[in-house]
């Protein structure tokens, strides 16, 4: 299954990751572990479930959504640049491997929610989301269940079936074209397809989120060029001003992209104190899990417990829940995510392993 990049002649291309010295960016992707990368789940995942949880108590909205934006650009990072270095080790990407990797990931822990979420009764695309395909299901169909949150996991999914096969048959140079190509033409088409009357479509569907994945992939392959951060993009003053200007124009997902590239370019080169305490690390740690079961617990759990009406004032009753959440999430993380975690590090190339999941 791995083609050798030196098959195809792109050795040269390729050639091996710039010296680290001044370079945060690629001195921080280097490091076994990021400081920040526990932390920066961690926060992303409470926020979407404190943004579903806030609807359901109807006591706001907020751009909460944006969450996932950053899930994809993170993802994009980590991948490619563990997929560059795989190269730069064996000077091939073994997809056999990749794949099994990313399924030891992500299905156990889906496949189970899955399955409780069906023994509480059947739900509204349930069939899709067994096979990935919740992001067309809810593209198509604008129903919603207590898994809705996995159609971002059929975006996911269906891009790394496809980038490793791009990967590891063109060199460095025409990938970033391609990239840049995605870029440049991803929001022309949502922007037709919202002018013929199908904005609904755009949210959800993988072909309209291709973006944010493609921002990350792009951050790694530029840093294997030698590309480094400028100073301002690393002052604290320019991540304030990121973060202002992403709460400002937050109907623009087209900025808000680029602004949380830049807010996950300063996390990684200069790891914020509050993304590296016990509480963010830990719910970093059980991020996937919180955000799978989320939904459930919220729909089932929580009804169950306290009755169909929220009886409870929304200062207490949404703190209740978010913790009965976290709960769930632990347990899942424990009993079902962290063995295969322990199974799926048998398949890293002992020199591209973070220990962070990916």
């Amino acid at each position: 299954m791995g083609i050798r990049w030196g098959e195809l002649g792109l050795e040269r291309i390729v050639g091996s990751t710039p010296p680290a010295e001044g370079n945060a960016l690629i001195a921080s992707l280097s490091k076994r572990e990021i400081p920040s990368l526990y932390g920066l789940r961690g926060v992303a995942a409470i926020i979407v479930v404190v943004y579903h949880y806030c609807i359901d108590w109807k006591i706001g909205d907020f751009p909460g959504y944006y969450s996932v934006t950053l899930f994809f650009e993170l993802s994009g990072l980590l991948i490619t640049w563990l997929m560059l270095r795989e190269i730069d080790t064996s000077g091939k990407v073994d997809r056999k491997q990749f794949y099994i990797r990313r399924s030891l990931r992500l299905f156990p822990v889906f496949y189970v929610v899955w399955a409780i979420c069906r023994m509480a009764g059947p739900f509204a695309g349930s069939w899709a989301y067994l096979l990935y395909l919740g992001d067309y299901y809810t593209a198509v169909t604008g129903h919603y269940s207590i898994l809705t949150s996995a159609w971002s996991l059929g975006v996911e999914e269906k891009f790394y079936l496809i980038w490793p096969q791009v990967a590891v048959r063109a060199g460095l140079n025409s990938i970033t074209k391609i990239l840049v190509a995605i870029l440049i033409l991803e929001p022309v088409y949502r922007w037709l397809l919202t002018l013929a009357g199908h904005e609904y479509y755009t949210h959800f569907a993988f072909e309209t989120n291709l973006d944010p994945i493609v921002l990350g992939c792009l951050i790694a392959v530029l840093a294997k060029q030698g590309w480094a951060p400028p100073k301002w993009m690393l002052h604290p003053l320019s991540g304030v001003a990121a973060l202002a200007i992403g709460v400002v124009f937050w109907r623009s997902a087209e900025l808000v992209t680029y602004v949380l590239a830049l807010l996950l370019i300063y996390a990684v080169c200069k790891p914020p104190r509050f993304l590296n305490n016990p509480i963010t690390q830990y719910l970093g740690l059980i991020s996937y899990s919180l955000y799978l079961c989320h939904e459930y617990t919220s729909n089932v759990v929580w009804p169950r417990l306290f009755g169909q009406a929220h009886r409870l004032p929304p200062l207490l009753g949404v703190p209740l829940e978010i913790l009965l959440a976290i709960a769930g999430a632990t347990l899942l993380h424990y009993a079902i995510e962290r063995p295969f975690l322990r199974l799926k590090d048998r398949f890293h190339p002992s020199r591209a392993r973070l220990s962070a999941p990916v």
